[in-house]
């Protein structure tokens, strides 16, 4: 079962911006919103999802290993 209410601060901003009653003008600001809300959602998970893939994707950074300790310089 879906609920296809808009939660009420939401539908508030909506009546704000857009103005008016219950009416197609209402119902079309109301469905924007949530296409809007909707695809900000998607672009951020896809944005994550890249700066994620990038992250993972770099190389490790290398040491190179001599064998021996690294000796502090002589006190002088």
């Amino acid at each position: 079962m879906s609920d296809d209410r808009v939660p009420a601060p939401l539908e508030a901003l909506v009546r704000a911006i857009a103005g008016g009653a219950h009416d197609d003008d209402d119902q079309r600001a109301t469905t924007f919103a949530r296409g809007l809300a909707l695809g900000a959602l998607v672009g951020a998970a896809i944005a994550g999802s890249t700066i994620w893939q990038r992250r993972r994707a770099r190389p490790e950074p290398t040491t190179v290993q001599t064998g021996q300790e690294e000796q502090p310089p002589p006190a002088s």
